[in-house]
């Protein structure tokens, strides 16, 4: 009753800590199996690994729509913030060619052993693993080794002589090794044997104890250490490999072959952390340069569409006169003339905004949808004026260009320290102590038991020594000693050339951004001055003499040329200044900072690996826009002007002019939310508008500016949901009165604000 009892206790205590233990480990899970795999494993094949034999075959993937041109530009538009931009480079981006806002076309190429060129950030951020996996294999070279062996062996001889007849007949011989390499290079061991011998005959001399079966165990302790040559710790951290031993023969390292040593293997994973950094950084400012190489398309285009409205008003006035007999007929082919080229102008501005939309993509790691994406986010225009030596202290400080080369030097220095004690005679310390014994065999008590035997400490054995081995000369160490001094010079060299040009690179950033807002501010003043010049022109045109009528339309219609150009340049200018702000911030190396982005070790779950981009992309409902003043002349910024809404079609006699369908590129919103810009006359063409020009009606002598609708606030409502921040400018901004004293300040094109609705 009593072990029955003690049977029940015993099980319902050991169900007790098990369930304790399971509740412990059960809080103790921070992700569970299905998620670690998949996080450590994201996007690849399951079979990829195990299954080289299968055929590799590409995807069968049909393009999602037909790509736009310039003769068919009308597609969906899609809204995209720079945050959102850069979520998704981050997650599937490309680095891209150079640092202007450029992608990289180029496919991977074959290297003899392996193939490069990919700019893939899925591909960079393997490296920084890759070179912390080679960390543990410096270190491996300290681990220990069990090795065993066990051979069986038959000697049939003739017998000549006593010796041969303890050698003769059946042996088998069992030995295992555990050896641990020191950090101090040296060796420590264990090994024990068994040798088993079975004579044929028994040697028949009295002298001898007749043992035809013989066991004979053996226990033996090793010790080795260099004492000059690999000796301490710092050395051995040093060295590629372990010194190695002199007692043990065939002992294989434990690993570390090839690599550089634990502390320059340690280097070699900070600078392959710093370079995926710079190409982070890369990525990050060529994305952003990028988008706002949209941006100044988008306006590009608009400036042209500009030109093209006001030379559509001239022809019409022109016209007019000639059909009343008042003009010469060559003017009002002159200014069709300059109709046609805006519309010129207008087709390279067209596909100026297809291939700016292609290369963000390219960016992106995106394909063609089937959409355009059109900027969101209103580029900033306030003045930042940087203090040249405290942008220089940050760029030292943070340009992984910098650290790498920082880093470089100290990978040299080591190597120098191990060259100079590779420089060393070679010189060892050794020696062993065993215990051994003899028996029949393995079972029963003394003193036929070899193992009963061995326990005694009978017999011992010993040995010490010291090995010396000396290159007469060294002249491969003090060769390589020389190598490594060189190599350290040239990377002293190399950082203060690279601190030069981390100085100039300020510079050319700093004036890069002054010249922006500079192009901005005098092209925006340019603009105001040329369209009072017009509606000057275009007032007195029809009141002067047909001697002076030429030359005021020449007048005319280089002014608009001019304007348009202006506006263009202006937006391109304002573009050009947030490039050069981003640029300043990626030349500091302060760029994943400016756009609060960190870079973390380790894999991330599932679930927030899938966080940030798709995050974005279902907010763009949330994105609402709010009109800022119109623009001079009355015409709307981009962002107002209907997407489908075609440009004024030019008569050509009685017959309307063919317009390719779908010809105009969307404008920054898939929908007005002003009065659409309206043609002179009042009368509004719609996409499948054939109308001649004789139903036009008569056009006006000036070009009068369309109302716009109530202008909004450019601010959101409170609602209760979370503004995401502004990224604020790098420092304290500085304004400086501008060189126009009667410039006002700069006006923007729509300016969005990305809201997180509440949980």
């Amino acid at each position: 009753m009593r072990k029955i009892r003690w049977k029940a206790r015993f099980a319902g205590g050991l169900i007790a800590l098990t369930g304790l233990g399971l509740a412990g480990c059960k809080h103790q899970l921070f992700l569970e199996p299905a998620d670690w795999k998949e996080a450590t494993r994201p996007n690849i094949p399951p079979t990829l690994e195990s299954d080289p034999y299968g055929t590799i075959v590409p995807p069968n993937e049909p393009m999602d729509a037909k790509p736009a041109t310039v003769s068919d530009s009308a597609r969906p538009t899609r809204l995209l913030t720079l945050k959102e931009a850069f979520a998704i480079a981050i997650e599937q981006g490309n680095t891209g060619s150079g640092i202007n806002g450029t992608d990289n076309p180029a496919l991977p190429g074959f290297t003899g052993r392996g193939t490069s060129g990919t700019d893939t950030i899925k591909a960079f951020l393997l490296d920084p693993a890759i070179a912390q996996a080679e960390v543990e294999r410096s270190l491996s070279k300290f681990d220990a080794r069990w090795s065993t062996s066990m051979t069986w062996s038959k000697q049939d001889q003739a017998t000549l002589s006593l010796q041969q007849s303890f050698s003769n007949g059946d042996s088998a011989s069992l030995t295992s090794t555990l050896a641990k390499p020191l950090p101090t290079g040296g060796m420590a061991g264990i090994t024990t044997s068994m040798n088993y011998l079975n004579l044929a005959s028994a040697p028949t001399n009295s002298q001898f104890i007749a043992l035809t079966t013989s066991y004979t165990p053996r226990v033996q302790f090793i010790f080795e250490q260099p004492l000059m040559q690999g000796f301490g710790i710092e050395a051995n951290q040093l060295l590629g490999a372990h010194p190695g031993s002199l007692l043990i023969p065939g002992l294989r390292p434990s690993g570390g072959q090839g690599s550089e040593g634990i502390l320059v293997t340690r280097v070699r994973t900070a600078q392959a952390r710093l370079q995926f950094d710079l190409q982070i950084n890369q990525m990050l400012l060529n994305v952003e340069t990028a988008y706002w190489n949209l941006y100044a398309a988008y306006y590009s285009k608009y400036a042209q569409e500009v030109g093209l409205e006001q030379a559509f008003g001239l022809y019409t006035k022109l016209k007019d006169r000639t059909d009343k007999g008042v003009g010469a007929p060559y003017l009002k082919d002159q200014a069709g003339g300059q109709y046609y080229l805006f519309k010129l102008q207008e087709l390279a501005a067209k596909q100026q905004i297809l291939e700016a939309d292609r290369v963000l993509r390219g960016l992106l790691g995106m394909r063609s949808d089937g959409t355009l994406f059109v900027p969101a986010d209103a580029p900033a225009k306030g003045r930042y004026s940087p203090d040249i030596n405290a942008v220089k202290k940050e760029a030292l400080e943070n340009r992984p260009e910098v650290l790498i080369a920082r880093q470089e030097i100290k990978a040299r220095q080591l190597d120098l320290l191990n060259q100079k004690n590779l420089r060393m005679p070679d010189v060892r310390l050794f020696g062993s102590y065993d215990v051994n014994a003899l028996g029949r065999g393995l079972t029963g008590g003394a003193p036929d038991n070899a193992l009963s035997n061995l326990r005694l400490n009978q017999f011992n054995s010993w040995q010490a020594g010291i090995r010396v081995d000396i290159p007469i000369g060294f002249r491969d160490a003090n060769a390589l000693v020389r190598q490594s001094q060189a190599s350290l010079w040239k990377s002293y060299y190399q950082l203060t050339d690279s601190e030069r040009k981390v100085h100039e690179g300020l510079v050319e950033a700093i004036r890069s951004m002054d010249a922006g807002y500079q192009t901005n501010i005098l092209n925006e003043a340019r603009r105001k001055f040329l369209v009072d010049v017009i509606k000057q022109q275009e007032a007195r045109l029809g009141a002067i003499a047909q001697d002076d009528y030429v030359n005021q339309l020449n007048t005319l219609i280089q002014s608009q040329r001019d304007l348009a150009n202006t506006i263009s340049e202006q937006y391109r200018g304002l573009a050009n200044y947030n490039t050069g702000l981003a640029r300043l911030e990626y030349v500091k190396g302060t760029i994943q900072t400016y756009n609060n982005i960190s870079v973390a070790d380790g894999p991330l779950p599932a679930f927030v690996q899938k966080k940030a981009a798709d995050h974005f992309r279902a907010l763009d409902s949330a994105i609402k826009l709010r009109e800022h003043p119109s623009e001079i002349l009355g015409n709307t910024p981009p962002s107002a002007i209907d997407p489908f809404q075609p440009s004024p079609a030019m008569p050509m006699g009685s017959q309307p002019m063919p317009t390719a369908p779908g010809s105009n590129l969307p404008g920054l919103l898939p929908a007005p939310v002003s009065t659409p810009r309206a043609l002179p006359g009042g009368d509004q063409p719609t996409a499948s508008s054939t109308k001649s020009w004789d139903n036009w009606q008569t056009p006006p002598t000036t070009l009068t500016p369309v109302p716009t609708a109530t202008e909004g606030s450019g601010t959101f409502k409170p609602n209760g949901s979370v503004t995401l921040p502004k990224r604020p400018l790098p420092g304290t901004a500085q304004s400086e009165p501008p060189l126009i004293p009667v410039l006002p300040a700069l006006s923007s094109p729509t300016t969005p604000i990305l809201q997180i609705p509440s949980r």
